[in-house]
């Protein structure tokens, strides 16, 4: 039998429907994550399961040993105080760069973010560029994909929830700046297909999908799609500029949301490139109409 692939974060959105392609494709799959109850399912779907905090070495080290490939998309990105993701989320992925390393594991597939930087305003993008860097740093073999915003949250969570609830699509900003978006599904099939090519080593590869849309164009298609009345919220930067240092000592996770707002309010990230890996890989990603027209 072939060696596991190890999903760190396997019960997370992404995690999860990567353990699901994993099996799904044949591959041996041992899913870690904290909790083990949410782990269960997947235990019932054949993976095998390792219910580990990534802050305790000595247990990473025991999920890590006989693994091939990791796979690494676990975060705290919604977490506060001692488990905020700014707290833990670095000694965590260092801790499994060292467990990977010490077991021989082949590589560490890190899921990061298109745009991730060291000077970011938003937390968790700047926290995305520092594990990066430990993960280049550690000596052991990576690959870093690097995924355009998810469809599946500026899409489903943030605008549809609002408009299917009370006909109001909440914009933030003017709306008129366009971001690259990329369905879940579609990065998970990214990750099974890096697992696949062993050939890949100590690369940093950008994903996205079809569609460069702004959030104006993402409510109109949900106004049509939902027949909404179609009014609009838009929060204005200047709120999301001022209140995040005010609110932080208080909601820190109030806060992030805002700069994840001021961020799509005012950087234009649309991604030409984005054929490259995917024919690249064989991934053919769905287009932002093609997700809508999905929604129940």
């Amino acid at each position: 039998m072939s060696q596991p692939t190890l999903v760190a974060g396997a019960t997370g959105q992404l995690g999860r429907v990567i353990v699901q392609k994993l099996l799904a494709a044949g591959l041996p799959v041992r899913a870690l994550a904290r909790n083990q109850a949410k782990l269960v399912p997947l235990g019932d779907a054949g993976a095998q399961i390792a219910p580990v905090d990534m802050l305790d070495l000595h247990k990473l080290t025991d999920a890590c040993r006989g693994a091939g490939d990791i796979i690494a998309t676990a975060n705290n990105n919604m977490g506060k105080g001692a488990t905020g993701p700014m707290r833990v989320d670095l000694t965590a992925y260092q801790n499994l760069c060292a467990a990977a390393r010490n077991t021989g594991v082949r590589r560490i597939i890190f899921v990061s973010f298109r745009g991730a930087t060291p000077d970011e305003f938003v937390d968790i993008f700047r926290l995305k560029w520092l594990i990066e860097d430990a993960i280049k740093r550690s000596q052991v073999p990576y690959v870093i994909l690097r995924p355009s915003a998810f469809t599946d949250v500026w899409v489903d969570e943030l605008l549809a929830a609002g408009i299917r609830k009370n006909g109001v699509a909440t914009i933030f900003g003017d709306g008129s700046q366009a971001a690259n978006y990329i369905s879940v599904n579609d990065v998970a099939e990214f990750a099974l297909r890096v697992v696949q090519r062993p050939d890949v080593v100590n690369e940093v590869i950008d994903i996205g999908g079809p569609s460069d849309k702004t959030l104006n164009d993402l409510a109109s298609l949900l106004e049509k799609r939902f027949q909404s009345s179609g009014k609009r919220k838009h929060v204005p930067v200047a709120a999301m500029r001022l209140l995040p240092p005010i609110v932080r000592p208080f909601n820190e996770v109030a806060a992030r949301l805002m700069t994840l707002g001021l961020y799509a309010a005012t950087r234009s990230t649309p991604f030409p490139d984005w054929k490259k890996a995917a024919d690249r890989f064989g991934v053919t990603p769905e287009s932002v109409e093609e997700h809508v027209r999905r929604l129940a």
